[in-house]
């Protein structure tokens, strides 16, 4: 202690010498008093750990023996049940493909679903259903005789996490469904229960990003297999680029119907989704659940868009007549095939549908067509609008590109 005071106290005239005065003494001061207050508080805080560590090891120690009276009373002693990723507190669902560090967005998982094996998501399924089984024992036992309130505070806990793997399975599946809702919204349950299914749009053939690319399937009146088809209902031909993504849309149905298979513990027929894709689906009655109805709803769906896939071909498209010319084609044509060159230098042609100029007051006036593309399936006749800006004083600019049509056709 003496040396202690011998070193302040050489500081404190150092200090003086240097040009300070009296005041560096008292500043010193406070800088032993900040030290010393931070020795304080780290012990302080040191203890304050110590405590909370044990409180934590006390806590974890009543949770364990909560848990064993849970699996002794409730499961016959039996372990629950593995918890899949998607019951995890890691999981979430964000329909807009929102990502959040360290966690999973469940529905992308669900459009990228496609890759898995469908023994993969059999297996991730019979997993689901065996811990969601295993925790609902637990919440009857709870609700009917009060089993949280014996184990004390870690009883509420663990139902409370209980409660939440719950509504993570529902918000998984409720993904499935929204996702099915997109896909086969042509496939429907009538109040009878029986299907319906649209012979023109029955489904819309999704990329993994959730949307459409401008192609649907229908169903054939006469044989019921499944076509693609355009947005107009005729039918189309996909390219190699587009059939890969159809046919990764075809796995990703699939595998929500082996997903779906068994929700609520009951299924149409209790059949299997092979029998059920293999079976005449069309007008099925007898659906116990809506659950079930999702489940032959995706087995439905793949089977259209499967049957597309393998009879994807040229002979397929349905051509149409060429374009035929409106009034405004005789004096605009010739300025829309240059601009419409001038932004896509494979256009050949442009035809002019319009009768009489679509006029927004003060802002513009349009006319809509088409422009004309060589393509390896022949020529091919694609929607477009051209329009001229309002100038002022009853003026009008150049003509200009203007929009694009989702009408699009081969030609005969």
């Amino acid at each position: 202690m003496k040396t202690n005071r011998i070193i302040i106290k050489s500081l404190v005239l150092t200090a003086l010498f240097l040009g300070g005065t009296s005041s560096a003494s008292a500043q010193f001061g406070n800088i032993l008093g900040k030290a010393k207050d931070k020795v304080v508080s780290n012990a302080k805080h040191s203890a304050e750990m110590a405590a909370e560590k044990a409180t934590d090891k006390a806590k974890a120690k009543a949770y364990e023996k909560a848990m064993k009276a849970v699996t002794k009373k409730v499961l016959g002693g039996k372990q629950l049940p593995e918890l899949p990723w998607t019951m995890a507190e890691t999981t979430f669902v964000d329909l807009n493909r929102g990502e959040r560090q360290g966690m999973t967005n469940a529905y992308i998982w669900l459009m990228d679903c496609g890759d898995r094996s469908n023994q993969e998501v059999i297996d991730l399924r019979d997993k689901m259903f065996a811990r969601y089984a295993a925790n609902n024992k637990i919440l009857l036992a709870d609700q009917t005789g009060g089993l949280s309130s014996s184990l004390g505070q870690a009883g509420y806990q663990i139902m409370n996490e209980i409660q939440k793997e719950q509504e993570r399975f529902w918000a998984f599946y409720g993904a499935i469904k929204n996702s099915l809702n997109i896909h086969a919204s042509g496939i429907k349950c009538k109040t009878d229960h029986t299907t319906s299914v649209s012979y023109v749009h029955a489904g819309l053939v999704c990329s993994r990003m959730g949307g459409g690319f401008g192609v649907f399937i229908g169903m054939k009146e006469d044989t019921k297999k499944g076509v693609f088809q355009d947005i107009k209902g005729r039918g189309t031909y996909l390219d190699a680029e587009d059939l890969e993504k159809a046919k990764d849309c075809y796995r990703r149905v699939l595998n929500y119907g082996f997903l779906l298979e068994g929700v609520d513990g009951t299924q149409d027929d209790m059949a299997s989704i092979e029998n059920v894709i293999d079976k005449t689906v069309f007008g099925e009655t007898g659906f116990d659940t809506d659950w079930a109805f999702e489940t032959n709803r995706a087995a439905m769906y793949a089977k259209l868009l499967g049957d597309a896939c393998v009879s994807n071909s040229p002979e397929n498209l349905e051509k149409l007549p060429y374009p035929k010319a409106g009034s405004m084609n005789k004096s605009l044509k010739a300025k829309a095939l240059a601009v419409a060159k001038a932004e896509d230098s494979s256009v050949i042609d442009v035809v002019i549908t319009s009768n009489h100029w679509n006029v927004t007051p003060l802002e513009r006036r349009s006319v809509s067509g088409y422009v004309i593309r060589n393509t390896k399936m022949g020529k091919q006749a694609s929607g477009r609008s051209w329009c001229q800006d309002y100038m002022g004083g009853g003026k009008y600019g150049s003509l200009r590109n203007f929009g694009v049509g989702l009408d699009s056709f081969y030609i005969k």
